[in-house]
């Protein structure tokens, strides 16, 4: 069954604080990531990406597709740990733009004035009211055009098979950062 969420425009303000209660981290893996996001990760843990493939990232091919995605541990984020009983992200600084932006969840790669508002998260409804963060929304949704703007390239117009065309985007993406 599809859960409908509020959605939000620019211009709308939203009542939202964090409870750190860790429920957006503890709800499956599910949180896709752009080769950004990967190279972020790996230079926050001092590490090249490639130590991350398996361990904390997996790819899962859609149609030649590449789809890089966190690993779960018992439908929590890999990265969620518990310090003195309070869930805690230890790449926060580092992590993903879809982590950054929650509860606030894109539309459409081309949709940058409208988000929706997740349900789900019981700090919907409380705190301060304020602006969504349209700021990171916007450099999100250029970082996952260029992201499968490269990886169509690589794939559908030099011919590379998918995993390889993932593994030069993140060699040229990370060589980058």
């Amino acid at each position: 069954m599809w859960v409908f969420e509020l959605i939000t425009k620019r211009g709308d303000k939203v009542k939202f604080t964090c409870l750190r209660c860790g429920k957006c981290c503890s709800s499956g893996p599910n949180v896709s990531l752009t080769a950004s996001d990967i190279c972020r990760i790996a230079k926050y843990l001092s590490v090249n990406w490639r130590d991350l493939a398996g361990k904390y990232v997996y790819a899962i091919i859609a149609d030649y597709i590449p789809i890089v995605v966190l690993r779960g541990v018992n439908d929590k984020c890999v990265f969620l740990k518990y310090v003195n009983n309070t869930p805690t992200c230890i790449i926060y600084p580092a992590r993903p733009m879809r982590c950054r932006l929650y509860p606030f969840l894109p539309i459409a790669p081309g949709e940058n004035s409208k988000l929706e508002v997740s349900a789900r998260c019981p700090g919907i409804g409380r705190g301060d009211i304020g602006e969504p963060p349209w700021g990171i929304l916007e450099e999100y949704l250029k970082e996952v055009k260029n992201h499968y703007t490269k990886l169509y390239e690589l794939i559908f117009i030099k011919g590379i098979e998918p995993l390889k065309a993932l593994e030069e985007l993140l060699d040229t993406t990370c060589s980058l950062k």
